[in-house]
């Protein structure tokens, strides 16, 4: 059994086939992460009529159990030993009930009682987040075993986070015309059945990339991460891990800021802009032009530094956030083009912190002398888990506050209350975001200290 240390991984440059097969997983858990984030709550309310609190608070406790889970499954897949690695076996295991649990989570059945419905929805919900922690937080760690290399894994993140928001992309932009295609309609039973369809589709998709992905990639090391040790204390390892901690809080303030935003999309553009057709073209804006900044970005993030890099991209996402409140209803072209410039910015969202975590991981050994990146990965799923979560709550809980009725013409205050969650409450955490992310630490220099250290203390210099 092998015990492997940073010092262990070699930097040589990872192949473009390597950095494909690595990646492509992400363009089918892409389509079926974002599915929920971007209808589920619309799918609850206004398809498979759950009141508006109790969707979001399906959405607010599942993601509250997967959070939990999360650092759990990073524990586990430190000590897995397979003859395939410690974190690749987790997309084999895990690709099949994933595909199944998310065709069940849209399968909208015949239940006639909304208790019946809000705890059919609150299982097979539970269970698909379930499914994806199993295969997504072993599949994120992997970037730390890949390379040790900075700017190479700033490299791998770019190609996965092209996968990912491909797969994005063809979710937002599909999904409703999808939905109508496969419904075969517009009423209410075709868009049942459509959103159905969707999920049968997408998860097949999902399981088959992730599973490409599974055979198309070789893990670095093989063996346990070192001698079991019990969970708690293992948890030591994320408290004395400073950076991790700033990251960590960080990237929640800036995902509830992204979600809580995309998950109003379709609210803002069915009753405040009464252009329901036009959602496709939003989520397109949004993430198409996500693809074109990255590459800026990791030019930015290699010449001014990951942390520099994050912070512009979501200052300039929450900048515009006051425009789109002020003017947007004015002009359907207005909100595509502001939207278009928004994902400009969320291009860092994608990159910068997939790149960033990996840092701390390195952190950890030099602080610790211990190398336990699933359960950091684990951690840092528990903030992406905590940001789906949280926006859930807060739309399901103030459109009930503000009057919404589903499948009706709003009163001005529901209208006024969704184009605020979908501008001024993500302004306000993506400031709080940017203030933390302005702590962490970690810069080339250090990371190069670290590694050198490290490096030191296997080899036996005092």
């Amino acid at each position: 059994m092998s015990y492997d240390s940073a010092s262990a991984v070699t930097t040589e440059r990872l192949s473009t086939g390597a950095k494909a097969g690595y990646g492509v997983a992400d363009f089918g858990l892409g389509l079926a992460f974002n599915l929920p984030a971007f209808f589920l709550l619309y799918y609850l309310t206004d398809v498979f009529a759950i009141p508006a609190v109790a969707a979001g608070l399906i959405l607010f406790f599942s993601k509250i159990w997967d959070s939990f889970i999360s650092p759990a499954m990073g524990y586990l897949s430190d000590y897995t030993v397979t003859r395939w690695g410690r974190k690749r076996p987790y997309l084999l295991y895990g690709a099949l009930p994933a595909a199944f649990s998310i065709a069940l989570v849209f399968w909208s059945p015949p239940i006639a009682s909304t208790g019946w419905r809000i705890l059919y929805s609150a299982g097979v919900f539970t269970m698909f987040c379930t499914c994806m922690t199993v295969m997504i937080v072993p599949y994120g760690a992997l970037t730390a075993d890949m390379t040790a290399d900075p700017h190479e894994r700033s490299v791998l993140s770019a190609y996965r986070m092209v996968f990912a928001i491909a797969g994005t992309l063809v979710g937002a932009g599909a999904t409703r015309p999808l939905v109508v295609w496969l419904g075969g309609g517009t009423d209410a039973a075709a868009e049942a059945l459509g959103f159905r369809m969707v999920g049968v589709v997408f998860g097949g998709v999902m399981a088959l990339t992730v599973l490409v992905s599974f055979f198309s990639i070789r893990e670095r090391t093989t063996g346990a991460s070192g001698p079991r040790s019990l969970l708690w204390k293992d948890l030591g390892v994320i408290i004395h891990n400073r950076p991790f901690i700033i990251l960590t809080l960080g990237v929640t303030m800036f995902q509830v800021a992204l979600n809580t935003m995309s998950g109003v999309v379709v609210y803002y553009f069915k009753y405040n802009l009464n252009a329901e057709h036009m959602i496709p073209a939003a989520f397109l804006c949004l993430m198409a032009s996500s693809v074109v900044s990255i590459p800026f970005f990791l030019w930015l993030s290699k010449t001014r530094g990951k942390k520099f890099s994050y912070n512009l991209g979501m200052a300039f996402m929450g900048a515009l956030s006051v425009p789109i409140f002020i003017y947007s209803e004015r002009s359907i072209s207005l909100t595509l083009a502001l939207f278009t410039l928004v994902g400009l910015g969320l291009g860092t969202v994608y990159l910068s912190p997939w790149a960033m975590v990996p840092d701390t991981v390195e952190y950890s050994e030099w602080k610790t002398g211990l190398r336990r990146e699933g359960i950091l990965y684990g951690f840092f799923f528990f903030s992406y888990k905590l940001s789906v979560a949280l926006p859930g709550l807060l739309v399901g809980t103030v459109l009930k506050m503000v009057g919404y009725v589903p499948n009706s013409a709003q009163n001005p205050a529901a209208l006024l209350g969704i184009k605020s969650l979908l501008t001024l409450a993500p302004l306000g955490f993506v400031v709080i975001g940017i203030i933390i992310i302005s702590r962490f630490p970690i810069d080339d220099a250090m990371y190069r200290r670290m590694t050198r250290e490290i490096k030191e203390r296997a080899n036996g210099v005092p």
